[in-house]
Formats: structure tokens, sequence, C-alpha cells
């Protein structure tokens, strides 16, 4: 080949290299668990699917980004930190994820980037502060923010309020002012009677089960009872606050007969049953539970009496301190980038998922968002659901916890032990403090095996 002809070739070839790069994508790739959120337009009259809000989504930011190309994918709740472990370790983890997992064990390896540059001043303002603080690490912030709270179960109780006027009380002083545990017992008492007059209760206030953690958690955690010390190496869930809350709990179903006796049996699903078919006056949840009356009624999923709206209020709290309230938040997590444009188009993703408008979709799941500004936008024209979503974000907002430690705390490992000291605590198998001193043992083997 001629000197000119390899000069030619060179050059051809410089200018192929050159517009495969102008003509190159950015490629963004990202996971989340099913999340089956309805996107703007989505048919009224059809549910939404797993897929439906990612794909939208990722369009919707192509569009604004022609020169991006985002690829998400769906991962199941069960599979996401086996796949996410995966994924680490061969160095092909997504660069944004939202999932039902988090591990602050990723930060100090160097894997995710922190956020706190690209919050703006109305972000810190607008987010709930608990929903920036359960990803602090060393005072920098690795979560953008979006749901805040769950179904609500630990967080809320549900009033179903004909049964309070028939009894005499006043169930919106309840909602607006709270109510001490010695106030709640005796509420307790007057919600429970026969209602066919054979002389046997068959109503009750309330009912909850041993498999049904969180909600009894609230109650025990009430006390003044932790699960931990801070640096959570130590589990002392058996302090005498603890025993005190879970006396409590057996005292309302042995010894005032408010809670029907099977505790030790009864799941989460049980004690959400009683309350649709009205054989308990309260129950447990929050905006997404209250969803879930209407559809549940509709589908005849299970027993119910009517369709009805029943009304958020606060736990009970002991007198002299505040009440308690389970607030799960989750948000948008980016993995280190190596190339600083990149990472601002990733990070720029993170807060269009994030943004006021996008947040606002979570409304077709019932969810409360992370952003104050759209929680107050939420359900309006619907008076009923506007006012339960506001007291439910200022319960979250005002008494929120983590019940179960931090996203690296081994809770996962320890709840077979916690709810076998339940079950055994209400059957009567153990008294509540050998109970808590079980939990406890075996709950430190297991901090011990970590270390």
């Amino acid at each position: 080949m001629s000197r000119k002809s390899k000069v030619l070739l060179f050059v051809v070839l410089a200018m192929f290299f050159l517009v495969s790069l102008v003509g190159a994508k950015m490629t963004i790739t990202w996971w989340i668990n099913p999340w089956r959120i309805a996107p703007p337009g989505f048919p009224a009259d059809q549910a939404a699917g797993s897929e439906d809000f990612p794909k939208w989504i990722s369009e919707e930011f192509m569009k604004l980004h022609p020169d991006v190309e985002v690829k998400y994918v769906v991962v199941g709740n069960t599979e996401y930190s086996q796949k996410m472990a995966a994924a680490i370790a061969t160095r092909t983890q997504p660069d944004l994820f939202k999932g039902p997992i988090w591990d602050s064990r990723w930060v100090e390896a160097g894997l995710l980037e922190p956020i706190d540059d690209y919050l703006t001043e109305e972000d810190w303002e607008d987010f709930y502060e608990i929903a920036l603080d359960d990803f602090e690490v060393n005072g920098k912030h690795y979560v953008f923010p979006w749901s805040f709270g769950t179904n609500g179960m630990g967080t809320s109780m549900l009033l179903y309020t004909p049964d309070f006027e028939k009894a005499g009380v006043d169930w919106r002083k309840i909602v607006e002012e709270g109510w001490t545990m010695e106030e709640f017992l005796e509420i307790c008492k007057k919600l429970t009677w026969d209602s066919d007059g054979d002389g046997k209760t068959d109503h009750y206030a309330l009912s909850f089960g041993a498999k049904d953690i969180h909600n009894i958690m609230n109650f025990i955690y009430a006390y003044g009872a932790k699960l931990s010390n801070e640096d959570e190496t130590e589990v002392y869930m058996n302090s005498p606050q603890a025993v005190e809350g879970l006396q409590f709990l057996i005292d309302l179903v042995k010894k005032y007969g408010v809670v029907p006796n099977g505790v030790e049996g009864m799941g989460v699903y049980d004690v959400i049953g009683n309350f649709h078919a009205h054989r308990t006056s309260m129950g447990f949840g929050g905006p997404y539970e209250i969803g879930r009356i209407t559809r549940y009624y509709l589908s005849q999923k299970w027993e119910f009496s009517e369709l009805f709206e029943p009304v958020i209020a606060p736990f009970p709290h002991v007198e002299g301190k505040d009440p308690v309230a389970y607030a799960a938040t989750g948000g948008f997590i980016v993995f280190k980038q190596a190339d600083k444009e990149k990472r601002d188009m990733v990070m720029e993703f993170a807060r269009f998922l994030t943004n006021k408008e996008n947040m606002a979709l979570l409304e077709s799941l019932s969810y409360l968002t992370s952003r104050k500004s759209v929680n107050a936008m939420l359900y309006e024209g619907d008076e009923y659901m506007k006012a339960q979503v506001d007291v439910f974000g200022d319960i979250m907002g005002d008494y929120g916890m983590e019940f179960f430690g931090s996203q690296s705390f081994p809770w996962s490992e320890m709840e077979k032990y916690f709810t076998a000291s339940l079950e055994a605590a209400f059957s009567g198998t153990k008294t509540p403090q050998q109970a808590l001193d079980y939990f406890n043992v075996e709950a430190n083997k297991i901090l011990e095996k970590r270390k």
C-alpha cells in the first residue's frame, strides 16, 4: 500500500471513529423492585403492572436527554439481596437502584456516591428529616428520598368510628391529641361487648398476633425499650421497659379480656381480617391499608360487613413519653461513578425520579412521599383521604423511628427468635422476662458471629 493510500485510510478511520463517538449514547442502568405505580394517563379501569412505571419514566427522561439511553431492570423482592451481592462481587452493579436493601457497609467500602452536593436548599427543607437521616453515614447522605412509610403497620391505628360513637368515646379527640395507655385501656373496655346476648364476649376492642411484629413492637417501644445499644454491638430487648410493654399486651388478653385469645397463633392478616369484619373496633395501618379495604371489599377477598372508611390515629403512649411510630423510608442510591459527566447525569436521573411531579405518582398506591410539599397536594378533592394522609404524615414526621436497627443490623436473622419469644409469652409457657431473655441470648449469638 502506498504512503498516500495509508494516509487516506488513516483519515477515513479517524473520521469513522469520531463519528462513532459523536453518535454514542451515554447508558444509565437502574434497578427497581416491583412497584405497581400507574403512570400519567394510565387507564383507570386497569391495574398497573410492575414495568409500567419504570418503562414510562425511563422514556420520559430520554426525551429530555436524547443523548442518554436508560435501561431498567425490575428485580423481585426475594431475589434482590442475592442479585445485588452477585453484581457487586462481579462489578456489574447498576448505576442507580431502588429496592428493599441498603447496607451502610457499602459506604465504608467506597461503593456509593454521596448526594449532598446535588440537593438544593429547597430539597433540604422539603424532605422529611428522617427520610434523609435514615441513610446518613459520617455526616453524608446517600439516598434520594422517595417513599415515606409502608402499609402503616407499627405506625398508626385505624378506628371504626361508629363503634366509638356507640360507646360514647370521642374519637376526634384521640386523632387530634392522642391517648395515654391508661386512657387506651379504659376505651378498650368500652369497645368490648357481647353482640348477640348469649353472655359471651364476641366483639373486642382490637386484636393482635405474635407474628404481627410491627404492631406489637410499637407497644413495647412505647414503654422506652430499645433493641440494642447505640453502636449495635449488643441486644438488650429484655430490659424492664421491654418486659413492662409485653406484660401490658398480655394483660389486654388475659386480665382485661379486650383482645381475643389465640394471640400466639395469629398473624397480621388474621388481625386485619377481624377489623374488616367488625369483630374488632380498632385495626392497624395507614393510607395504603385504607385503600386495601376498598380493593378487598370489591373483590370479596375477605369477610366484610360493609365498605367503610376508618380514621387514622396514633398509637397510645405512656404518660410523660411521646408516642412511637415505625417510619420506613426508601429512595434511590447511586453507585460510585468513575466519570464525572456520567455521575452528574445519573444524579440528574435520580433527581428526576424524585422531583415533585413524579413523586406524586405514589398516590396511585396510597403511599406517602418523602416530600412534605407533595403530601400536602395529594388527594385533592377527596377530603376524607386527605385528612388521613395529613394525620399519617404528622405521626411519622413527629414520632417516626426505626424499629429493627440500621440497614446493616442482622434483624432478618433474629426475627424468628423474637416471634418465638412472643409465642411463648402469649401462650403462657414463659413469663415475659423469660421469653425476652431467650430472644436476647439468641440475638447476641448472631451479633457475636458477625464480629
